[in-house]
């Protein structure tokens, strides 16, 4: 009787996830070719990656960009490697079913990024946070004033920081024992966590933010796929031995070097792009605000803009007496979003800080009188 490792056994390494498609069902071909038919068919297009996951342990990804497919990667033994496509196919064609599952998830382009940044690059600093002066490294990323993204790994479960411009821009964590508290703000968090009692907590510090478009990517179809991940080899090729623009795996580093250059879909110039797509797209007139502290602590409120906040006729009321009857205004200026106190009594605060206008930025804390928010877009 075959035995199947548990649970515990299999979630040796954790990666975050933000809309589950399908969440660990046992692979199939029937099932890897139905998911690739509803990769292919969604609209707006897919932005995500499918992950393998084996008994061994080991995982391999395959990641796609505006509904093709762009990179792959394996994380096992604590090494990430990056992949061809046709390189993923060849692992996969040789696995056994029965030792497998599979998840398909869609991402954000930021979460991408991350992503592809810790399977393609060599980190700038890699250590426990106990053996650096981490404060400063983070202090360092705001002065310079450029992109960077940090991995913070706690429990084999890995948590993505990413800074843009030398803020702090979006957290996405695998870790979700941890509770991210109210009232901080980005690196007030991320401190947080890398210092938090127990586990000792490793750091991945990316500085060199460059990742490259697997060689192989802009020749492979969904027909192709389906072949390839059955057989090993794309539709239309009879033998292995005819190889594809791709890279030997044990060659990374000249992999890193060398594809750099090569054309990628027409629809896209680099990964670069997977960033502004994300922090530059249109902003939405509609969002959910969610109540994170005070009576209607975790209710949540579906909210057109331009939204006036207050006690008394304001399109999202907040009855305490702290709040002004007119207190804030959520905006679009010139396509972002932006709160403006109305001249309220006792004044609005975004992270902490007292504001009449602000900018704001995935994550930010606003504080109206006693009651805490924060914004998601639909």
């Amino acid at each position: 009787m075959q035995q199947h490792a548990t649970n515990d056994e299999k979630k040796i390494y954790q990666f975050p996830q933000q809309k589950v498609l399908c969440d660990e069902k046992p692979f199939s071909r029937n099932l890897l070719h139905s998911l690739l038919k509803m990769v292919y068919a969604v609209s707006p297009p897919y932005t995500g990656y499918l992950k393998i996951e084996g008994d061994a342990p080991f995982l391999l990804f395959l990641f796609f960009f505006n509904g093709a497919p762009y990179a792959a990667g394996r994380y096992t033994a604590n090494k990430p490697i990056s992949f061809s496509i046709q390189e993923f196919g060849d692992q996969l064609a040789k696995s056994s079913e029965g030792s497998m599952t599979i998840t398909l998830c869609e991402t954000d382009p930021v979460l991408l990024k991350c992503m592809l940044l810790f399977l393609q690059e060599e980190p700038t600093v890699k250590s426990p946070v106990s053996l650096i002066d981490f404060e400063h490294i983070v202090r360092q990323i705001s002065e310079a004033g450029t992109n960077a993204m940090i991995a913070l790994c706690r429990d084999n479960k890995f948590n993505f920081f990413f800074f843009r411009d030398g803020k702090g821009a979006l957290a996405h964590y695998a870790d979700l024992t941890f509770k991210r508290p109210e009232g901080m703000t980005f690196d007030e968090e991320l401190l947080l966590y890398a210092f938090q009692p127990g586990e000792d907590v490793q750091a991945f510090i990316f500085r060199d933010m460059v990742t490259t478009m697997a060689a192989d990517s802009n020749l492979l179809s969904k027909d192709s796929l389906d072949v390839l991940f059955s057989v090993g080899y794309p539709k239309n090729r009879r033998s292995r031995n005819v190889e594809m623009p791709a890279f030997p795996v044990g060659n990374q580093k000249n992999r890193r070097k060398s594809d750099r250059g090569l054309a990628p879909l027409p629809a896209i110039a680099g990964l670069d792009v997977l960033v502004s797509a994300l922090l530059q797209k249109p902003v939405p007139s509609s969002y959910i605000i969610s109540v994170e502290s005070g009576p209607l602590k975790r209710e949540r409120f579906t909210v057109t803009l331009p939204c006036t906040i207050g006690r008394k006729g304001c399109d999202l009321i907040l009855n305490n007496s702290l709040i002004s009857r007119r207190h804030a205004e959520l905006k679009l200026v010139e396509n972002t979003l932006v709160i403006e106190d109305l001249l309220s009594t006792n004044g609005t605060r975004v992270n902490g800080e007292t504001i009449t206008r602000k900018q704001l930025i995935p994550n930010d804390l606003i504080s109206i009188g006693p009651i805490d928010l924060r914004i998601i877009p639909l």
